[in-house]
């Protein structure tokens, strides 16, 4: 007598097994990508030999457009579809089940609506997109060259995803997600990137001190290490960095403290070059407010450099002493104390670098240019122009690369310790 319970064990598993093995093929149909055209600049169309779902969405730091198709694979591996003037190239990478589609993109973009659609009299499908994609502005080309010179405009701490699901029955869900740039799925709060202003002293019409030798202008090494200082930043990929000025211009002291003010700066560094009648004085030293000077030398320098403004018909030096003190005062004690924490941090790491230093190397003074009440503001002087073999070593490109080397290290301590 046949064994009827045997039976039907062995037919229900034939027929599970028909239904995975039909299961399994249809997840994994091919679908393949057979062309790739932009319309109208921005409006994307990706021709496919059937239906699928697919994800949609933009990447930044940099900026990319995503597809994700699932089972999709190039017809033609070697695909090179002609791109508008925003996408500066085109890229495909197999994954797990899907094909991802990268277009790298020379600005942002936003994704209006996309869809899956049947194409008329063919037997295929096609992904479309619509694409907004703003016009670049030209004011940088109308910039005047006093105007701050934005080395880093665009930083992040993390990289944001959108992502638009469309399924194959046209039903959409959006999902925007925040990764932290070391691919760790932990979202964690967003920081505030430091904003750091490098201001290179005097300029245009104000050459500075003159070297007694080489006849080295103050206003080219500080522009000089300004920059050098700034692409070091840059490299960090940690701050936004604002130059005051990029070309050999004169801009009066207190504009130079009202651009930091308006890029809301959180270090302000001027930089400078010494000179005295002592050829023998050499070393690097870094000023922050007082409204005492550390000594007679220091305040004469101050009221020296003050006076700059004089060149550009400015000329602050009759202004009374209320109307100093008041400047003074306005200086948080707080962006004191910051400013000075930031001055022991960088003559440490300057130390560390056996860079010659000027003995007292933190000196205060009222140098018009750090009077900003609301951030740390510092003035360096790099060495002494006055002194031959410090003037030599300034113009050298490898002790200039050490000395930005050394600020860029405190620069990273200080905002490790003072969390912005």
């Amino acid at each position: 007598m046949p064994n009827f319970r045997h039976l039907r064990i062995s037919l229900f598993i034939a027929l599970a097994a028909c239904f995975f093995s039909q299961n399994i093929f249809a997840a994994t149909t091919e679908v393949l990508i057979k062309k790739i055209n932009f319309t109208d600049k921005n409006h994307l169309e990706i021709f496919t030999s059937n239906k699928s779902s697919f994800k949609i969405f933009t990447l930044e730091n940099p900026n990319r457009l995503v597809v994700d198709v699932t089972g999709g694979k190039l017809e033609n591996p070697d695909l090179k579809p002609s791109l508008p003037s925003f996408i500066s190239s085109f890229r495909s990478k197999n994954n797990t089940n899907s094909l991802r589609l990268v277009f790298e993109l020379s600005q942002k973009i936003t994704i209006q609506k996309a869809r899956f659609e049947k194409v008329k009299n063919e037997n295929s499908a096609k992904i479309t997109a619509e694409l907004i994609a703003p016009e670049r502005s030209n004011k940088a080309a109308t910039t005047q060259a006093s105007t701050p010179d934005p080395i880093l405009e665009k930083v992040s701490e993390f990289e944001i995803q959108t992502e638009k699901i469309i399924n194959p029955d046209g039903s959409a869900k959006y999902i925007v997600r925040k990764f932290p740039k070391n691919n760790s799925t932990k979202i964690t709060a967003t920081k505030k990137i430091p904003v750091i202003v490098i201001d290179s002293g005097h300029g245009g019409k104000d050459p500075g001190t003159i070297g007694n030798f080489a006849r080295t202008k103050e206003k080219n090494i500080t522009l000089s290490y300004a920059k050098e200082l700034g692409k070091q930043l840059l490299n960090t990929k940690r701050y936004k960095v604002y130059l005051t000025r990029s070309t050999d211009d004169f801009i009066p002291l207190r504009k130079r403290v009202e651009i930091a003010r308006k890029k809301k700066a959180d270090l302000f560094i001027s930089l400078h070059a010494n000179a005295t009648a002592d050829k023998s004085t050499s070393g690097f030293s870094i000023y922050t407010l007082s409204e005492k000077s550390s000594d007679k030398q220091a305040e004469l320098l101050a009221q020296k450099e003050n006076r700059a403004d004089i060149i550009n018909g400015m000329d602050f030096s009759d202004a009374s002493k209320d109307i100093v003190k008041t400047l003074i005062d306005l200086s948080q004690r707080e962006s004191k104390n910051s400013s000075a924490h930031f001055a022991n941090i960088a003559i440490k790491s300057i130390k560390k670098s056996e860079i010659d230093i000027l003995q007292n190397t933190h000196r205060f003074a009222g140098f018009a240019v750090l009077t900003a009440p609301d951030m740390a503001s510092t003035l360096v002087e790099l060495g002494y122009l006055s002194n031959k073999k410090e003037e030599k070593l300034l113009n050298s490109i490898g002790y200039k690369r050490k000395i930005a080397e050394s600020l860029v290290e405190a620069i990273d301590e200080y905002f490790a310790k003072n969390k912005t």
